[in-house]
């Protein structure tokens, strides 16, 4: 274990210093601090000319890793932020983490997959089948009983003919 406060803070392979700063850039008057979240191989310069509204979401077609994608920008101002930004003092100062004011608020870029505005067709759904032994308990409202026709309901039906038709001849007799 180490002892406390010998612990140091070590930054990525791919880290760039900025100019030293000792906060007061942050907290001049019109200047703000936001939080941008993006995917790792992000290169910051496939949104140079383009705007972006804050806050508001807005999807943009970028070249991206050489070939040309769409990004989702989403933006939100923090006002309840849960993380505050703090700044390493220069090398060599004793002192500790410098406090900045809090972030505005929030940009997160994300990779978006596919042709928003391309037309995607919805495949055909085929309606549900019984399977072959089973019988169907209940009829969906609006549909009709399968018809089963057998020697008895055959019979049946022509009785009935028959006798509406003996009935209307005794009628049109009267």
């Amino acid at each position: 274990m180490e002892e406390a406060g010998s612990s140091q803070i070590h930054s990525s392979s791919n880290f760039r210093a900025v100019a030293e700063s000792n906060g007061s850039v942050s907290s001049e008057p019109g200047n703000e601090i936001w939080l941008i979240r993006t995917p790792i191989d992000f290169t910051p310069e496939s949104f140079n000319s383009h705007r972006f509204p804050l806050p508001g979401y807005k999807m943009q077609k970028v070249k991206w890793k050489g070939m040309k994608k769409f990004c989702h920008v989403i933006s939100s101002p923090s006002s309840d932020a849960p993380f505050k930004a703090f700044l390493c003092p220069p090398q060599g100062s004793e002192n500790g983490l410098l406090y900045v004011p809090s972030f505005e608020g929030t940009i997160t870029v994300a990779e978006a997959h596919g042709d928003p505005s391309a037309l995607h067709s919805i495949p055909d759904r085929h309606p549900p089948t019984i399977p072959e032994g089973l019988k169907q308990r209940y009829q969906p409202f609006g549909s009709l009983p399968p018809r089963v026709s057998s020697g008895e309901d055959a019979a049946g039906s022509t009785k009935k003919k028959k006798k509406a038709k003996k009935r209307r001849l005794e009628e049109a007799e009267h």
